[in-house]
């Protein structure tokens, strides 16, 4: 599944208290440094399912 960096901005302002994470319903968001525009959410990785995101995009949304 494919987001818009937009959507899942959006998805955050909606949910202000939630790390990216549990507002993607991911075990984790890796960050890539080729990515730009889009979050790629992939179901099964190692059994777990996960988000890649631009590094900017990550950082962005950083807690702690």
């Amino acid at each position: 599944m494919r987001l818009t960096c937009t959507a899942v901005e959006e998805l955050m302002a909606g949910r202000p208290d939630a790390t990216p994470e549990a507002a993607l319903d991911v075990f984790e968001v890796f960050a890539s440094g080729s990515l730009t525009d889009e979050v790629y959410i992939l179901d099964n990785v190692a059994g777990k399912r996960i988000a890649i995101a631009p590094t900017g995009l990550k950082d962005k949304f950083r807690r702690g």
